[in-house]
């Protein structure tokens, strides 16, 4: 993992934190449902649109898809289509 990887991952990791820690005495069973209902679907997110890459070289990344990011998208056309 590169250290920019690393560094992000941290980076989430102490965020996640301070706001589990500033939400820790939430006794409101809707505010609770809410706040995990956020962050599963931040999880979704992030695993469905962030790629690691290594560095293994200095012009080249080695990029690790997880199966969740990669997905059928629509072809891609450099002009528009005409409908006919």
């Amino acid at each position: 993992m590169s250290m920019h990887a690393a560094s992000g991952i941290l980076t989430a990791k102490q965020k996640i934190n301070s706001e589990f820690r500033k939400n820790l005495a939430e006794s409101s069973p809707e505010k609770i449902t809410q706040l995990l209902k956020l962050g599963s679907d931040v999880e979704v997110v992030l695993r469905t649109s962030v790629i690691q890459g290594v560095h293994i070289d200095h012009n080249k990344i080695l990029l690790r898809p997880t199966k969740e990011v990669l997905q059928d998208n629509a072809p891609f056309h450099d002009t528009p289509r005409k409908d006919t």
